[in-house]
Formats: structure tokens, sequence, C-alpha cells
């Protein structure tokens, strides 16, 4: 029951995990350094109250020192300044390090845990501070150099060092009564002149937490800090040619396009219909639609460029941005919808404040689902990409809208690697100097093939959420599940990588702290449990002991099943007789994708045991080889370890009832198998508990490497 417990308690607190091996990679890397003087590095802590302190309260800086910022109301790692000093040392050219932080608090606050759930001796090693007991929590792991989300607030949080000879240019330059805030700006504004100028300099961002907030009930680092007003840009009046690719969907186009007349501010624009080949229904409901939004709106300029061709997104694109006259492209899906909001009318004017930026490449919006029902909060489809370890991932997607997600991902302009085509703005000397979409992208990841391309060439994708719009996600062509689809996009993802190596499992606004091999709509701690790794298989044989062991639980399995077929009475009474009863399991999904060590596949699910206790219960999950001879089976065997399930747990547990189901909170099922450690086959799932078989026969585990299909 103990073991059970520590488990428990370890996958309720992914980041006390994390933070326990990052501590111990921090005392081995720096514990000998008492002080920074051991690295050669003169330092001064300058403590402040809020990003908007004058730096007129600091003595002039020394050229050759380096000063670390650090924010009142919380305590710096021990480590902090022997990190800092070392980086400065070893990146001559660095001005400007920042690090991540955490909060502290008590159980229930950062982690949900009520007092007395767990024993001392269990949370003990994890609690901090002494008499003034408290835990950690609530990471913020930052990216890497963001200038445009800097604009949108003080990214940088509460620690970070700048070296004395930039702090004296700078105040000197602008003078001492500018901000902490304005004076970081200053710096991340020379370094974008350098960098445009064919130069560097290191604005870094170490990925160690440093730095531990006093309090969750602390300002919110997004609502503290706001944008000086004199760093508002001008408003843009050029034209912009909105490119919507549309073909056979005219009823979709004409509601994008009512509600972008109607509810759009920006006024000078014009409209590219490309159509590539819709029938001649279609075909004429769009001519007779042109003309009576032309008959209602005479200043409307709006083209339809038709053509026979195979679909290809990029191609469509392409052939838009040719016949476009403005200085931006808006590249549109058509089943996009402008929101009659005050928010939602702003939506163009939003974007375009950005994209006037000489350091700017792609502009993204923010994406709704539809709204369901009664429901006033809508859901998230897009709020950036970022490129994780299994491939490009929309984060947020499906969380609903409220409050800030993952300091302000939802709320503010943040600095993406990538963002969605469905509604892209971006200048067209740009475009045009990026070569435009690449067309052996013809329906995904094209979009993140070009900002990958503008990333590389030092401009910078911003994902705008002032700017909101409802996506109809895929009523265009249909969602991507087919077998065949999903072959077509495993290897335009690996088209993908091959064209540009460098991002592969890599992305400068996404931590490496982060997860990244599995899919996470949020923003979650990357620490792995055992069931995040890989499983090894043991493929059970037909003689010796593993093949008896085999042949045993098959004739119970099989009995069962012959039972079930003929008489289902006494299929009761025997499974009542030998527990098969109580044995309860079910597939989630069957996942087919990348992982760290490969194309992989992850069977994802749960398995309990009624009226019993199961802290500790072993489980085994088989993969049966389906053949034409049934008395013939290969077995794969796999440990499953266990996993946090509280849903299960939740309605399987009887909290009164001492002999019924306990201990369910860990019957989670997530085996993660590496592709070529399978034969190619196809195999039934099944779990063995208690030595006793049970199968999920509607979901199957399908291996076909010659084509890396998924099913």
């Amino acid at each position: 029951m103990k073991e059970y417990k520590q488990e428990l308690f370890a996958q309720k607190t992914p980041y006390l995990q994390w933070l326990k091996s990052q501590e111990a990679d921090l005392r081995a890397q720096y514990g000998q350094w008492q002080n920074q003087e051991a690295l050669g590095k003169q330092m001064y802590t300058l403590p402040f109250s809020s990003c908007m302190d004058s730096v007129k309260k600091y003595e002039e800086p020394a050229a050759d020192a380096v000063y670390l910022f650090v924010k009142e109301g919380g305590n710096l790692s021990e480590y902090a300044a022997a990190v800092f000093a070392k980086v400065f040392s070893e990146a001559v050219g660095a001005v400007l390090v920042y690090a991540d932080e955490d909060y502290r608090g008590s159980l229930r606050e950062l982690y949900g845990i009520e007092d007395g759930i767990f024993e001392d001796e269990i949370t003990r090693p994890y609690c901090m501070g002494g008499s003034g007991a408290y835990y950690r929590g609530a990471p913020w792991f930052k990216p890497d150099f963001s200038p445009d989300t800097l604009s949108s607030f003080f990214y940088l949080g509460s620690v970070f060092a700048i070296r004395g000879s930039r702090l004296l240019e700078i105040t000197r330059k602008y003078g001492e009564d500018l901000s902490i805030y304005e004076l970081v700006y200053r710096i991340f504004m020379d370094a974008l002149d350098r960098r445009q100028q064919g130069g560097w300099e290191e604005i870094i961002h170490v990925p160690k937490v440093l730095y531990t907030n006093d309090s969750l009930n602390c300002a919110d680092p997004v609502k503290a800090s706001r944008e000086p007003a004199d760093w508002k840009q001008n408003a843009v009046s050029d034209r912009v040619s909105i490119v919507i690719p549309s073909k056979d969907n005219a009823q979709v186009l004409q509601k994008c396009l009512q509600t972008l007349i109607q509810y759009t501010n920006y006024g000078n624009y014009e409209v590219i219909i490309v159509d590539n080949g819709s029938e001649p229904a279609q075909k004429l409901w769009i001519t007779d639609m042109i003309a009576a939004f032309r008959e209602k709106n005479p200043n409307l300029v709006i083209h339809y460029f038709y053509q026979m061709m195979v679909f290809n997104f990029s191609a469509m694109c392409n052939a838009g941005a040719q016949l476009a006259d403005g200085k931006y492209l808006l590249f549109l899906n058509d089943d996009i919808e402008v929101l009659d909001t005050d928010e939602g009318r702003q939506w163009l004017d939003s974007m375009l404040a950005y994209a006037r930026k000489p350091h700017v490449g792609a502009v993204g919006a923010k994406l709704y689902y539809p709204s369901l029902g009664n429901n006033t909060c809508y859901k998230i489809q897009h709020v950036g990409i970022t490129n994780m370890g299994i491939g490009p991932a929309h984060k947020l997607g499906g969380m609903e809208d409220t409050g800030s997600l993952y300091y302000g991902h939802n709320t503010q302009n943040y600095d993406m690697l990538a963002v969605t085509a469905a509604c892209m703005l971006i200048r067209k000397s740009v475009f045009e100097e990026a070569g435009g979409f690449d067309e052996t992208f013809p329906v995904a990841y094209n979009d993140v093939e070009l900002c990958f391309r503008l990333y590389r060439r030092g401009y910078f994708n911003v994902q705008v959420n002032d700017a909101v719009l409802i996506h109809h996600e895929s009523l265009s062509r249909g969602q991507d599940t087919s077998p065949e689809k999903q072959s077509r996009l495993f290897g335009e993802k690996n088209k993908l990588y091959q064209k540009h190596p460098v991002f592969r499992a890599g992305d400068p606004f996404y931590s490496p702290n982060l997860v990244q091999w599995k899919k996470d709509a949020a923003y979650h701690t990357g620490y792995l449990y055992e069931f995040d790794r890989y499983a090894k298989p043991i493929l059970l044989e037909n003689d010796g002991e593993s093949g008896k062991r085999k042949r045993a639980v098959f004739k119970k399995y099989d009995f069962r099943n012959f039972l079930n077929a003929s008489c289902g009475v006494m299929a009761k009474i025997y499974d009542r007789l030998t527990g098969y009863r109580d044995l309860m399991f079910h597939v989630d999904s069957v996942e087919y994708g990348d992982g760290a060590a490969g194309a992989c596949i992850t069977v994802e699910g749960w398995s309990a045991v009624r009226n019993m206790d199961n802290a500790g219960v072993p489980r085994k999950l088989w993969l049966i080889y389906k053949t034409r001879n049934f008395d013939f089976r290969s077995v794969y065997e796999f440990d499953i370890a266990p996993k946090l399930r509280e849903d299960v747990a939740e309605i399987l547990e009887e909290k009164d009832n001492p002999k019924g189901t306990r201990n369910a909170a860990l019957s989670g099922i997530q085996v993660n198998i590496e592709k070529s450690a399978l034969k190619p086959g196809v195999y039934s799932i099944g779990v063995l508990c208690k030595n006793k078989l049970i199968c999920d026969p509607e979901k199957i585990v399908n291996v076909d490497r010659d084509t890396e299909r998924k099913v």
C-alpha cells in the first residue's frame, strides 16, 4: 500500500518529480561554486518591485560587471548567481540572460491535494522551508528570445541579468528615467536591429527554474505589465489582398464573405477567390453571389479565379498571391466566420499592427470552434503552432477560452514558430522573398513549412490573440481520419523534417521542459513516468514455460468465449465462479505516430478489478497476432506501468464499502511500442490480469511497415 500511495502522489505532482531531477542537476553542476567570483564574474544584485520601477534608483553601472535583477517577494535559487555568471563567461556576446520561475504554496493550492490525503513520510521529501513548510509548483517555462511577446507583457518575469556595458549604453542613450520594462525593450530592439543587419546580439534564455515567487496570490505577471503608450504603432491603411481557396463549397463561402464584408472594420481590402474546379451549379452560385455582393457594395473589389486542377492548397494560395494588388496578403479558409463583436470587428486591424513590423513574417489569429448549443464560452481551435517531439501541434486546442491559460497564451500576443494558414497575414514582399508556399506540400504542413522558412530567414511569426475568428475546421475538405489521408499526413510530416532537420523535436518558443512526445493541448511539465517510456515486448513462444502459460490462459479464454456464444446463463455462472465477472478493460485509443525512437504505436485505456483492492495488482498487455489457424497465436506481452486515471476511480471506487472496489486511481493503461519491434500484421488487444485474459474486440493494432499506414 505504501508503494501505491507513493506512486499516486508522484503522479499527482509531476512538477515536483521534475524539480527533484533539476535540483540534482544544479547541485552536480554548480554545487562546488560558493560564489560568483569563483567563475571570474563580478555580479551585483538589484532588487525591484515591478517592471515599471525606474532605473534611476540604481547607481551608475560598471561596464565590466553583471547586474542580476531579482523581484522582491520571492526566493532566488542558491545556484542562480553561478548559473548566470557561467552563461556570461561562456557567451561573450551575451547581453541579457533570463531564467524560469515557479510559485510556492500548499498542496491544495498547487495540486488540488487536500490535507491528510497522504502521510507525512510521503510528502516530506518534497516539502521546502522548514517550519514554514511549503511546496513548489505552477512552473513558468518561458520561450527563448521573443520580441513581440515582450511588447505584449513583461515575459522575463522575476529574474534576469544584464551585462553592465549594455546597461550603461542604454541608460546614457535614452536617459535614466527609463523603467526596467523600457530598458529591456530597448535592449531587445537593439538586438533585432543587429540581427537584421547580419549581426547577432545574444538574448539568452536559461531553461532552469532559478526563482520561486512567494505566493500564487501574487499579481498575474500577464496583467502586471503593460506596453508603454509610445511603443504603439501607427495605423495601417495599405490594401490587403484576401486570398480564399474554395471549391464546391458555395454555401460555406457565402457565410464567410457575408461576415467578412459586414463585420470587418478595416475597409481597404480586395478579395480573390481561387477555385480549382467547382461543378457548374456551384460555379454559377459563386458568380451570382459575387454579383449580389458587388451590387450591395459598389466599392467592393472581388475577383474570381477559376481553373480546373488537382487540389493543392499551396498552389492555389500562390496563384492568388500572383493576382494580388495589395501590399499585404491574407490567406483565409472559406470556412472562417467573422464575429459580430467589438473585438471581432477589429480582427484585421489587430493583425496588421504586427504584420507591418519589419522583423515580422507571418501573423496568425485566434480561431474558435463554433459554439455548441447554449454554451457561451468558445473552445479554442488555434492559438499558434508549437513544434513538439511528436510534430507540429495546435496548442490549447479544444480548451475553453477562459482566464489566462499558461501565462496568457490565449490572451496575449506571442511569438510562435508557426501559425495556421487558415488565417495568415504576411507582407507580400516577405512572401515573395521567401518563395511563397512550397507546392510539394499540397495539403498538410504547408503553412508550417513556410513559417519554418521565414524564421530561418530571420523573421518572427506572431500569434495575435487580439484577432478572434470562428473556424468551422475542415468543412472544406473533411477530417484527415481515413487510412489514406493518415498515410499522406505521415509522409508530409517526414518531408517537412527532411527539409528542415534543425526543427526536428525543437522549437525556440516552446520550452524543452514541457511535454514533447505525447499529445498535449495544454502546457504540462515534460516529466517522464514509467508509462511514458517504451515498453519492452516479450514474445511468448509456443514451447517452454511461456508456451505452457500461454496455452493455459487461452484455454480459459476460449472456453469462456464458447460459453458466451452458446449459453448466456452458463457464461454468467462461469464468470461469477472464476472471477471473470469482476475484470474490466477498455481501450480508449490506438495512436500511430512518431516517438523519440522513431515510428511508434501507443495503446491507451484502463483496466481494473471490481470488489477488491487494486493497489499493486500486476497487469500485462497482450497483442495477439490474428491468423487463420485458430490454434496458433503469436503473442507479444508488455508490462503495464500504473497511470493516474482519477475519472475511473471516481466511477468505480465504493467509498463506504470496505470490501468493494478500492484504490483504482492508478488503473490507467498507456503502453508505447516501437513499431519496428512487431512483425507486420493485425493484432487483437487484451489485458492479462489475475492470470485471466480479457480482450477489447473493437480495437486492433495494425502494423504495416511497408506503407507506414495508420488506421
